[in-house]
């Protein structure tokens, strides 16, 4: 009992112009996380039915939002046609090791999902989307905002 009385005591004498005087520590900086927002640097496409050789999208721009809940939003633009083409995608997607899926309705309402591998370095994310016919495939670079 006598001892908190006095801690408080020694509490009470400091006076407060002192206790705002101190010094705060600054909060270290996290390291980059994979869970936020990328922008889309390339995109390219493998049809081992046209090309051996992957042939790259032009004017593509967009973002992907990847959220710790699971849950993604696409918005990736292209150029082609004389126009911007846009594909808007939203859903969900769960990794494990290397391996990414990403489950979403397409046009029609109907549910699909692409599977695929990703990697991160750097802040630059690389993923690649199997296609059809097996063999085929779409890669995506992106960048940390």
């Amino acid at each position: 009992m006598v001892f908190r009385i006095l801690v408080f005591g020694l509490l009470l004498s400091v006076p407060p112009a002192a206790m705002a005087q101190r010094k705060s520590t600054a909060v270290p900086k996290l390291a980059p996380s994979f869970f936020t927002t990328y922008s889309y640097l390339s995109y390219t496409i493998l049809d081992k039915g046209t090309s051996p050789t992957p042939m790259p999208a032009r004017g593509v721009g967009g973002t992907l939002a990847l959220r710790p809940d699971g849950s993604y939003q696409k918005r990736l633009t292209l150029a082609g046609n004389g126009t911007t083409l846009r594909f808007d995608q939203d859903g969900r997607y769960t990794f494990a090791g290397d391996k990414i899926s990403f489950s979403y309705a397409d046009k029609n309402g109907q549910p699909r999902t692409d599977q695929g591998t990703f990697r991160l370095r750097n802040g630059v994310l690389t993923i690649e989307i199997q296609g059809y016919p097996a063999g085929n495939q779409s890669t995506y670079t992106l960048r940390q905002q």
